[in-house]
């Protein structure tokens, strides 16, 4: 009567085997998976390896400008850095202090949270890098604008946009090009009797692209600032394929983990990738693997035109340019390695990007800066700008300046939207 012992056993020998089988059917399937979503998401290098150079006498870099690993340096400072491209404006030990510092800052502390722009630099008090967090609760990098008698008269302000050319990565705080451009400007409006002091605020941030710096704006307006200019530096920088900042996958997934808890962890399985990967809905459908060049002429348009009627209304004059870009035309030679360092398919994206621009797009087109600045080291790694290049930079952003004008566009700041950001 009912099941005999005999029964239980073979079922229970059939359950064990089958959830055995089906347990390791599981982990093999997930490992097959991992493997090929490793192989698919690992990044394509251009490296080629050859025998390091000799070290120079301090010890602190080698005889090709790259930098000697003392446990602060990144993968770019190790293979295609050049401290020579600094052409004896600081000395090895102090570029080698630089760097630590830039590690500590980008490596170890990171960014913080922003919104509406997703994120911003950290606030960081060094020799030669620092970042202060304005009043509006803003973070800048340090602009150093020169003294000035003038302490009761109303500054021009000018406020500069742009990605980590702009922020100045690489570089002491005195070299960025913003700073470097208060230094030039201060001393034109002395030599002309302006009577004005011109304070130059760097908003750049790493890895900035246009639309980020578009939203940017009008974080710093809706804070009440009213710069009499707002300069835009662009073009290294594109963002994502679909329009969106670099680090939006990793908010999908700090959105999601805040609302589904641990079971937003399942998806980190390579069989729940595989299987959201095919199952998901028209709408969600991934970005193409690749850039359209329409779509990135468009966006720079577009930008240009939306924050060009938001400067205006609020009395502000807008100056856009298209930047010297390591990615688009820099000569290989000048290189430390001698040899091209950014890949056949980013230079050929950049070329057909700037060649699609309309004639009529109303940017200043600096791009052809690296020919004009002659045979002479113009970037430290794949994009930065040196010193002596970023000095370049502003005095041909100054020449577009006009100080008696923006003298005449000078008024008080406005109220601002809510309270000083806390982040």
């Amino acid at each position: 009567m009912g099941l005999n012992i005999h029964t239980l056993r073979r079922a229970y020998r059939t359950t064990a085997v089958i959830s055995f089988n089906t347990f390791v059917a599981v982990v093999v399937v997930n490992l097959l998976l991992w493997a090929v979503f490793s192989f698919r998401d690992a990044p394509v290098s251009t490296r080629v390896d050859i025998p390091p150079a000799p070290v120079t006498a301090s010890g602190l870099f080698r005889e090709d400008g790259t930098a000697v690993d003392n446990g602060k340096r990144t993968a770019s400072n190790l293979t295609i850095f050049d401290f020579k491209s600094f052409e004896g404006v600081m000395s090895e030990p102090e570029i080698a202090a630089l760097l630590d510092e830039y590690y500590v800052h980008h490596r170890q502390h990171g960014f913080s949270y922003q919104p509406f722009t997703q994120y911003g630099h950290r606030t960081f008090d060094g020799k030669y890098l620092n970042v202060h967090r304005l009043d509006n609760g803003l973070t800048v990098r340090r602009t150093i604008n020169p003294p000035t008698a003038e302490t009761d008269v109303q500054p021009i302000r000018i406020f500069a946009f742009g990605g980590s050319t702009t922020f100045g990565s690489g570089l002491a705080d005195s070299q960025t090009w913003p700073s470097q451009l208060s230094h030039i400007l201060n001393a034109r409006a002395r030599e002309i009797g302006l009577g004005v002091p011109i304070e130059v605020v760097n908003y750049g941030r790493v890895g900035f692209y246009p639309t980020q710096e578009l939203y940017l704006l009008m974080d710093v307006l809706r804070s009440g600032a009213r710069p009499q200019m707002a300069i835009f530096l662009d073009g290294v920088n594109f963002g994502r394929v679909d329009d969106t900042p670099n680090l939006t996958t990793d908010y999908h997934r700090i959105v999601d983990k805040a609302q589904l808890g641990g079971v937003q962890a399942l998806d980190a399985l390579p069989m729940m990738r595989a299987v959201n990967y095919f199952t998901r809905a028209p709408g969600s459908v991934l970005p193409p693997a690749r850039y359209e060049v329409d779509h990135l002429v468009t966006r720079f348009l577009q930008f240009k035109e939306t924050a060009t009627l938001i400067a205006e209304h609020h009395g502000i004059e807008a100056l856009f340019i298209l930047q010297p870009d390591g990615h688009y035309n820099y000569p290989a030679h000048r290189y430390s390695t001698g040899r091209q360092v950014n890949s056949e398919a980013s230079r050929a994206l950049k070329a057909a990007f700037y060649d699609a621009f309309p004639e009529d797009h109303g940017f200043v087109d600096m791009t052809g800066l690296f020919e004009k600045w002659g045979d002479r080291k113009a970037l430290m790694d794949a994009a930065h700008y040196s010193p002596n290049f970023a000095r370049f930079v502003a005095q041909e952003i100054a020449a577009l300046v006009d100080l008696e004008t923006l003298k005449q566009r000078r008024r008080p700041d406005a109220a601002p939207t809510g309270t000083p950001r806390r982040q």
